[in-house]
């Protein structure tokens, strides 16, 4: 099986992670199969945090069928390439349909 995960780069107190992907059980530190892209969570002077992703073989691996890891997630959600997961704690958003119960037990 293939997952999409972050791969630690950069010196101590300093990370950098390359996204990547690889087979599930290897380690992110070997050679990946493909670089998608990189996450900085250092944030910049304007408080942003950088990302670069390439889109198409992010969606290509998606289709393909790799799991990507819950961090890789919520960075590919926030990219509008897959639908957010749902947060634990958080109610389900379902439609509000209004019921109709009978306010007196008919006799």
């Amino acid at each position: 099986m293939i997952s999409i995960k972050l791969a630690r780069h950069g010196l101590k107190n300093t990370p950098f992670y390359h996204i990547v992907v690889l087979q599930s059980r290897s380690r992110p530190t070997r050679k990946p199969i493909e670089q998608l892209g990189t996450f900085n969570p250092i944030p910049n002077k304007d408080g942003s945090k950088d990302i670069s992703l390439n889109f198409e073989r992010a969606k290509y691996w998606i289709g393909v069928g790799a799991k990507p890891s819950e961090s890789v997630a919520r960075i590919l959600a926030k990219a509008d390439i897959i639908p957010p997961r749902p947060r634990p704690g958080m109610p389900n958003p379902s439609p509000s349909t209004p019921i109709n119960a009978p306010t007196t037990p008919s006799a």
